[in-house]
C-alpha cells in the first residue's frame, strides 16, 4: 500500500492557519493597550505549524523547504523526514495497489 498526501485537506489546514496568522498580526500591529505575550506566543506557534506543513509538502515532492539548520538540526533532510513522519499520517490517503 502506497501513501500519498490529501492535498485538499492540506490546503484547507494551511489556509486556516494563514488566516489566523493574519488576524494575530493585525492585532499585534495596533498600539498595545494590554500585555500581549499570549498573542505573541500563539503567533510563533502558528508560524511554526505553517512552516512544518510547508516542509511536509516539500518533502512529499522530494524537495526541501528549509535548507538551513532548523532548530539546531545538523541535516535538513533529516529534519524534513522527521516532520513528514510526524505529520504525514494526518494527511495521508491510502492508494490501493491491487486495482
Amino acid at each position: 500500500m502506497q501513501l500519498q498526501l490529501d492535498i485538499g485537506l492540506f490546503r484547507v489546514d494551511l489556509a486556516e492557519i494563514t488566516g489566523q496568522i493574519v488576524r494575530l498580526k493585525r492585532q499585534l500591529g495596533r498600539t498595545w493597550a494590554r500585555p500581549m505575550a499570549a498573542e505573541q506566543r500563539e503567533l510563533a506557534r502558528l508560524k511554526q505549524r505553517a512552516t512544518e506543513l510547508c516542509v511536509l509538502r516539500a518533502h512529499s515532492r522530494g524537495k526541501l523547504h528549509v535548507r538551513s539548520n532548523p532548530d539546531g538540526a545538523r541535516d535538513p533532510e533529516l529534519y524534513h523526514r522527521r516532520i513528514a513522519e510526524r505529520l504525514g499520517p494526518s494527511y495521508a490517503i491510502a492508494l490501493d495497489q491491487s486495482a
